[in-house]
């Protein structure tokens, strides 16, 4: 009969198991907001990846409204630092503002101790949707 202590023992275990309060579910991670607001109007993003910034470079992008018989108007811009990796970018902008362009281009330039060392060809952004614009290679400034 000394199995029969073990047994009984056993089961109240099993039975206090059961009965404590079963685990919360995890909550719900909080509501995100789908875009970026700043003074209550919601911003759109370009996104995307820099391929072949340096490590150590200071990269910028810039979104511009580009008139041939107006100085180009600056929308958005964005610092980063070179990694010597593939470099994420996010640039978010008012699609407001955007509207009014006629012509808007997202370029870019890479300066290492104040010197021009390569660029982002200019290209044209005919939406103000957000957009991912996937992997943009930089080329050597002239």
């Amino acid at each position: 009969m000394p199995l029969f202590p073990a047994v009984l023992s056993g089961l109240l275990l099993l039975l206090a198991g059961c009965a404590s309060q079963p685990p919360e579910p995890p909550a719900a991670p909080p509501a995100l907001e789908q875009q970026p607001a700043v003074e209550g109007k919601l911003l759109h993003e370009l996104s995307g990846t820099l391929i072949g910034a340096p490590a150590g470079a200071e990269v910028e992008l810039a979104l511009l409204d580009v008139d041939h018989e107006q100085p180009d108007r600056l929308l958005a811009n964005v610092k980063l630092n070179g990694r010597g990796t593939d470099l994420p970018f996010i640039l978010s902008f008012n699609p407001e503002t955007f509207a009014k362009s006629q012509r808007v281009e997202l370029r870019g330039r890479v300066t290492q101790s104040g010197q021009l060392i390569m660029r982002l060809p200019a290209r044209q952004i005919r939406s103000s949707a957000s957009q991912a614009l996937g992997p943009l290679r930089l080329e050597q400034a002239p």
